[in-house]
């Protein structure tokens, strides 16, 4: 109880705070190396410029603005999770073909037909009362409009359909064969096909909620997913990481604190062996006994040697 009231006082300071501009500062903060605030303006500028995803989602932006600070190269922006209230300045991003917009305060979909690639748009949980689907990109092909009062509208799925002609997925849901020929296209025997094979691995899209409905679940969370096997796959690597340096400073600490008697006999050991196999060589002197033994790492005083590549003699 106490928990959920502290995350409800957190929401509500959230929901409170005053929104903050796009800036350049934040752009370098979210898409650069932690090092960039060091480098000259014309750097900073060549490397945005280069970037083809970026990043602004949870930053409590309040305004689309100052994106031309950005290149051409720019297909993928993620915005989610703002307080961005109108969809604007997007024309000096020609090339985005992924936009993510859920979570703001939109209550108009505009000023997207200047971006002839875009073919995914997530403006859910959004406050869109009226949608015009005539204002959305004919090049969409998966759409995301939920949680908002628009949807409530009669025929709104049809409507949408029946105006983006390359929609392959509305709302989390495949639109079907049936939806297509409702909305007036022509369908195909290929895409009757594939619609047949569809419905029999319904079971491998599709899962089962509490209540007994069928929810899609395909391309729900793409996003989020990608990312964590991203950095799944990185913790896998930095957790192997460290259990190798962690394996090498053990066997150089035991070798530096091996007591003076072992060495004393490692280093015997050593000369004996040496001394065997090259007869009529000088038998190496006390000080150079203990680096003589394979695998030791004190050089003649004791003190700890850099790893050596080379192999020493048997």
């Amino acid at each position: 109880m106490y928990f959920e009231a502290g995350l409800q006082e957190t929401e509500t300071k959230e929901d409170d705070a005053k929104p903050r501009r796009l800036t350049l500062d934040l752009l370098i903060k979210r898409n650069l190396p932690s090092n960039a605030v060091q480098w000259d303006y014309r750097k900073i500028i060549e490397e945005l410029n280069k970037a083809t995803h970026i990043r602004l989602d949870r930053e409590n932006i309040g305004e689309i603005d100052n994106f031309e600070l950005l290149g051409l190269t720019v297909t993928n922006l993620y915005l989610q999770q703002n307080k961005i209230r109108r969809i604007e300045n997007l024309e000096c991003l020609p090339g985005l073909t992924f936009l993510m917009l859920a979570n703001n305060k939109i209550k108009l979909i505009a000023n997207l037909l200047h971006l002839p690639k875009l073919a995914f748009l997530d403006v859910s949980q959004n406050c869109i009362q009226d949608l015009d689907a005539e204002d959305l990109p004919q090049s969409l092909v998966i759409l995301n409009l939920e949680g908002n009062p628009c949807t409530e509208a009669s025929n709104y799925r049809q409507k949408v359909i029946s105006e983006l002609p390359h929609l392959r997925q509305l709302d989390t849901v495949e639109i079907t064969v049936t939806e297509k020929r409702e909305a007036g296209y022509v369908v195909s025997s290929d895409e009757e096909t594939d619609d047949d094979d569809d419905d029999e691995k319904d079971n491998s899209h599709k899962e089962l909620s509490s209540n007994g409905t069928l929810q899609a679940g395909v391309f729900e969370d793409l996003t989020s997913d990608i990312l964590l096997r991203s950095q799944s796959r990185l913790e896998e690597v930095l957790r192997e990481h460290k259990h190798r340096t962690a394996a090498l400073d053990d066997i150089r600490c035991n070798s530096v604190m091996l007591p003076e008697s072992s060495r004393s006999q490692l280093g015997s050991r050593s000369g004996s062996r040496l001394s065997g196999q090259h007869s009529g060589s000088r038998p190496p002197s006390s000080g150079s006994t203990i680096s003589s033994y394979p695998g030791s790492r004190l050089g003649s005083r004791g003190s700890p040697l850099p790893p050596i590549g080379n192999k020493s003699p048997d």
